[in-house]
């Protein structure tokens, strides 16, 4: 059996661009779906995504290429695809993402800040994030897992005439 698109696309929200993190994350979705699975053939897994343009590794950090992402899962699913386009905002609505998050919390405040930077929000102060929305609901849940959900303000922006 192999990674889905969801199952990467979900390790790198959760990941925060970290190698390790990210192959953890696809090791355990994997291995919970299929116990047999080694070493060998993840890695094979990863190899693969690779050479298809969908992930690349540089300076120790995974970047998924969207558009590369989403062309794979059009050609092997159209109902992959309808699911992979829900987890980046749809950019119908403007979104204000304001947040204060502690300094002892300073790796879950790193994340926030590329997750939303990932995402082509505009940066008008370290803390206030000006950007496209709505997000998906999986960002709220990360928020929750987390325990900055308190600590993370987002407002829709409208224009009053």
């Amino acid at each position: 059996m192999e990674n889905t698109a969801l199952d990467h696309l979900i390790a790198f929200l959760l990941s925060a661009r970290s190698t390790r993190i990210y192959r953890k994350i696809l090791w355990v979705r994997m291995q919970a779906r299929q116990k047999s699975m080694n070493a060998g053939s993840f890695n094979q897994h990863i190899y693969r995504l690779h050479k298809k343009g969908i992930i690349e590794s540089r300076d120790g950090k995974i970047h998924i290429h969207r558009e590369n992402l989403l062309k794979f899962s059009a050609k092997n699913n159209s109902m992959k695809n309808s699911v992979m386009k829900s987890i980046f905002p749809t950019k119908t609505e403007k979104i204000l993402i304001s947040f204060d998050i502690p300094e002892k919390k300073k790796k879950t405040r790193d994340w926030l800040r590329n997750q939303i930077k990932y995402w082509d929000f505009e940066m008008i102060h370290k803390s206030l994030w000006l950007g496209y929305g709505p997000l998906p609901k999986e960002f709220n849940d990360r928020l929750k897992q987390l325990g900055i959900e308190k600590n993370v303000r987002i407002f829709k922006i409208k224009k009053v005439t």
